[in-house]
């Protein structure tokens, strides 16, 4: 009898509470290089919202189960794929197949670091990559420059900010409403922006003294 395991699956394009169902799918089995994870955490990110909506840069065949990043444990590995049962690794299962289910598949795994929550772990690896690859592989950011971070409060936003923090850049975030910037300061940026009902521009020189910010970094 072929075991089976509960999945989120996108039939038609709309908002996610409106399209995913939650069905039975047979548990895949791993090819060679492959590794079957047992879920124990899935991302929601802002590109899961818009794979639903059916307006993401990648649009997998209908049907489809979103979830582009998990934590999880090795149950079972194909042929020559360097990995054991046991192994708490993280990453990205291949589309359509997400993880938005109980068992994926992944091609490509990292180690799960040691003291994180499923759900920490499975957050780390695509806004907080994006982060560390905008911030000193594409701008360079240095110790001592001024890190300005728009939508701090959002998904990469809130990494860009750790990650300038960590590099020890002053950073000034922008988010709009009292929840959100109330958000990016307590995920360490050092000034906090309203752009709802601050001119962001004039903010930024006032708090820099005329100096303005080394590094912008912009989710859109």
């Amino acid at each position: 009898m072929t075991a089976t395991m509960r999945a989120w699956q996108v039939t038609r394009h709309g908002e996610p509470s409106d399209v995913l169902e939650l069905v039975q799918l047979p548990v895949p089995a791993p090819g060679p290089g492959q590794v079957l994870v047992r879920v124990a955490a899935s991302a929601c990110n802002f590109p899961d919202v818009l794979l639903c909506h059916g307006t993401y840069q990648e649009r997998p065949p209908l049907p489809f189960t979103p979830g582009l990043e998990i934590s999880g444990e090795v149950v079972a590995t194909g042929q020559g794929a360097g990995a054991a049962a046991g192994d708490r690794v993280i990453g990205t299962p291949a589309l359509p197949s997400g993880g938005y289910a109980e068992h994926v598949l992944l091609d490509t795994w990292y180690p799960w670091p040691d003291g994180m929550t499923p759900g920490q772990a499975a957050g780390l690896f695509i806004t907080y990559q994006t982060g560390v690859c905008a911030l000193h592989h594409r701008a360079g950011l240095r110790s001592g420059e001024v890190l300005l971070v728009h939508a701090a409060a959002g998904g990469v936003g809130s990494a860009a900010v750790q990650v300038g923090k960590a590099a020890g850049a002053t950073v000034i975030g922008t988010a709009g409403g009292g929840d959100k910037c109330a958000t990016a300061r307590t995920l360490g940026a050092d000034h906090v922006v309203d752009y709802r009902d601050t001119d962001v521009v004039a903010a930024v020189k006032e708090i820099t003294g005329g100096h303005g910010a080394d590094v912008v970094f912009d989710p859109v």
